[in-house]
């Protein structure tokens, strides 16, 4: 029975950690408020699902002409794109997760557990990757270092495109460095990349830098992959995409220009907040990119990283992962410079770059141990400590990934606020003029309930910008029904959500007035959202930030 259980463990571990992660994620998914896109997101999400059961009861009626007519696809397939501008996979997967789960779980969380599935899986292939290359404990050590990131944890939640993402662009590179031994992983790799092609544009750009790694490392062995990624990718992309059935290559086209031009029009480059100062991407500081991803680190998986560069002095053998790490992880951090891309929502967008820095990080930790163990056993009186190896191992993985444990559990449900020590913390980085909420999961159902509690009877709101949250919220049953949201000046309460980069003119006007802090709600003595009350008797013009 031992000799079973050890064959089958260093086989299931893998799965178990995956499932232990998607477990957490989807447990915990009700206690996040709505992404800014959510809603649209979930309504998209339908839309697609009722096309593919409407289309396989057309398969089976002999009807399918009616389901791929160009109107109903467009219907279904592309409502509203400058709010859905994304491919559709990662929608896919939320309404299969809502149709399945729902109403056994609450709508929300149903839709979630599609980003809590690829989390899991994000968790699963880091840790397989890991203990290949390096070793089992290293591996471990990696997949625990995912959970305990506070930026990917809490987009681990919000069921949009971000962790579908970083997931397949981690898949793709993994099914990419498998595919140089094996045609059947090169298969793979045609398949993943391209549905992370029918996931987001920035997947396009993967092939540079793994081609750039395989010319340097595997100049003879990459044929096969490219061939896929070639002639498989694009097929599966399609086939992924129904919008795409129809003009073809027109559509592609117009995706691939909107996407590449973002950065250059207004509507599309949002503002960010960075030092008290206000940048559109292409006027940012050079520098920040990587500046962001190194406040937005625990600082000891941070320093990993850094040190996993170094390690490739020591490492021979691995040489080629650290550098495939490395090139994957800042090729990330440099799009953000590249002309027309966008960089708001502070390290939203630079997700992808996560694994591999863990995966960097992992390197440095497999380091460690080596020499804390190998160079303990010239040292007599340490030779004497029994189970020397698992003691540094499992004392040097508490002291490295407690903290970041600690940090994550103290800023739940706030995890996309998270700021390292480096710049003090979430209070540090305010104080600073960094951006410390931005998607809107600062409603939390926590503070729904404060509202429906403490607003008086039939109060009129206005939550400027947030107002069409607020009345989904309502039509959700989630805010009381007597509340009137208005987007006049007439109003009882002004509910601001801290945002400083998306403050209008009229917020602005409003708060130039200095209105009375009704109340705020706050996270470490940081204000996310503003209750405010006009002064009577003060003119709301058409329409400073409170303190």
């Amino acid at each position: 029975m031992d000799t079973v259980a050890k064959r089958l463990l260093p086989r299931l571990l893998p799965w178990l950690l995956g499932a232990a992660a998607f477990l957490l994620v989807a447990s915990t998914a009700s206690h996040y408020g709505l992404g800014w896109d959510e809603p649209r997101y979930f309504h998209a999400s339908d839309l697609e699902t009722r096309w593919i059961l409407g289309f396989g009861e057309d398969l089976l009626k002999g009807q399918v002409a009616r389901s791929l007519d160009d109107n109903t696809i467009k219907a279904a397939w592309y409502w509203q794109p400058y709010y859905v501008p994304h491919p559709p996979f990662s929608r896919i997967v939320s309404g299969l997760t809502k149709a399945i789960f729902f109403p056994i779980l609450d709508k929300f969380t149903a839709y979630r557990l599609a980003p809590a599935l690829f989390f899991g899986l994000l968790v699963t292939v880091m840790y397989v990757w890991i203990a290949e290359v390096f070793s089992p404990v290293a591996g471990l050590f990696a997949a625990l270092s995912l959970a305990v990131m506070p930026n990917l944890f809490g987009l681990a939640h919000i069921a949009l495109t971000d962790i579908p993402l970083t997931t397949l662009w981690f898949l793709t590179v993994y099914c990419f460095w498998r595919g140089l031994k094996s045609w059947r992983w090169s298969v793979l790799l045609g398949i993943v990349w391209g549905l992370a092609l029918a996931t987001k544009f920035p997947a396009f750009l993967i092939p540079i830098p793994l081609l750039l790694w395989a010319h340097l490392y595997h100049r003879q062995a990459y044929a096969n992959n490219l061939f896929a990624m070639i002639f498989l990718s694009p097929v599966v992309m399609v086939i992924s995409n129904p919008y795409l059935w129809h003009q073809t290559l027109p559509r592609i086209a117009t995706f691939l220009y909107d996407s590449v031009s973002r950065g250059f029009r207004p509507e599309t480059n949002f503002p960010i907040f960075f030092f008290h100062e206000y940048y559109t991407t292409s006027t940012l500081p050079w520098y920040y990119p990587f500046f962001m991803i190194g406040v937005t680190v625990p600082e000891p998986i941070l320093f990993l990283a850094l040190a996993g560069i170094i390690s490739m002095v020591w490492l021979k053998p691995q040489r080629e992962i650290i550098a495939l790490f490395l090139v994957n992880a800042g090729f990330v951090l440099v799009t953000g410079l590249f002309p027309g891309a966008v960089l708001h929502d502070v390290t939203r967008l630079m997700l992808p770059a996560m694994p591999f820095a863990v995966g960097l990080a992992s390197c440095s930790f497999y380091v460690l141990v080596r020499y804390l163990t190998e160079g303990g056993w010239r040292i007599t009186a340490i030779q004497r400590i029994a189970g020397l190896r698992a003691k540094v191992i499992g004392g040097l993985s508490f002291l490295l990934l407690f903290p970041a444990a600690l940090d994550l559990f103290a800023y739940h449900p706030y995890e996309l606020s998270y700021y390292n020590r480096l710049v003090g913390g979430i209070k540090g980085a305010y104080e600073r003029g960094l951006e410390v909420t931005y998607f809107m999961e600062a409603f939390t159902p926590g503070f729904l309930q404060y509202l429906n509690g403490r607003l008086p009877p039939n109060a009129t709101i206005n939550a400027s910008f947030s107002n069409f949250m607020f009345r989904y919220y309502q039509g959700e049953g989630l805010l009381r029904p007597d509340l009137k949201i208005t987007d006049s000046h007439d109003f009882d309460y002004y509910i601001l959500l801290n945002r400083r980069t998306t403050f209008s003119d009229a917020d602005t006007a409003f708060l130039a007035t200095k209105p009375v802090i009704h109340d705020a709600w706050r996270f470490n003595g940081v204000p996310f959202v503003y209750i405010l009350e006009p002064r009577r008797g003060v003119a709301q013009s058409a329409p400073q930030s409170p303190s």
